[in-house]
């Protein structure tokens, strides 16, 4: 056998080694995650449909985002925007109807949602129109979005956009510091026997995650998070 035709053969052999690599781990199975009504189930699925269908959200996210943003240049705007369509399309869930969390992706195409839904479809289209963001759960589900380099708030389930006389959205600290600024955009309102600004009270300290649960929709973000996961793992 001449030496070229033994390259083109160790060729042919580490290609297809590689190949039945890719394919293993393709085929390798992992779980996802859905609840119904707050119970749980998981359910395994190849790694190679996760992958696609997590590729495909993030291309959706992304279109979306885009066309609700089109032609709005500043953040407020943009942010404003956002919120405002998750109001429009992300209606409370009925009452009786299952609650179903799975992606946002799924939120959306059903066009319904209770409130950490809501919350969790705005500050991901909101991450995606290029504003960090997240939300908080609570008796109270606050969003929080960095609109020209300061956090403000938002209450999607309750159609609250805090912000002053001028339309100029508040800083959350700025909220935490004057109680007559929540009241003048929620009023005399009260949930679960708490004043509305009890609820915004007990935001305090005022946090904002390492991790954001909207980036976790991008591949770059949600790859350097898996990574530092398992390297955590591996040095337990």
């Amino acid at each position: 056998m001449t030496g070229r035709r033994r390259v083109t053969l160790q060729a042919l052999v580490l290609a297809g080694l590689a190949g039945g690599a890719l394919w293993t781990l393709a085929m390798a199975p992992v779980t996802t995650r859905q609840q119904v009504d707050y119970q749980p189930s998981v359910k395994q699925v190849p790694l190679y449909a996760k992958a696609i269908a997590f590729l495909h959200r993030h291309i959706e996210y992304g279109l979306l985002a885009r066309e609700i943003t089109q032609g709005l240049r500043s953040e407020q705007e943009r942010a404003l925007a956002v919120f405002e369509w998750t109001r429009t399309h992300i209606r409370p869930t009925p009452k009786g109807w299952p609650i179903v969390d799975d992606h946002v992706l799924h939120i959306i195409i059903r066009g319904h949602g209770a409130a950490d839904q809501q919350a969790d479809v705005f500050t991901t289209l909101a991450r995606y129109a290029g504003l960090p963001a997240f939300w908080r759960q609570g008796r109270v589900v606050f969003s929080f979005v960095r609109v020209d380099g300061r956090w403000a708030m938002f209450d999607v389930a309750n159609g609250l956009a805090f912000a002053d006389a001028s339309g100029a959205l508040i800083e959350v600290e700025e909220l935490l510091r004057r109680p007559e600024l929540v009241q003048a955009v929620a009023g005399p309102r009260s949930i679960g026997g708490i004043p509305y600004s009890g609820h915004v009270e007990a935001l305090r300290p005022f946090r904002v995650p390492e991790v954001l649960r909207a980036e976790q929709q991008m591949p770059w973000p949600r790859l350097v998070f898996e990574l530092r996961r398992a390297l955590m793992m591996a040095a337990r």
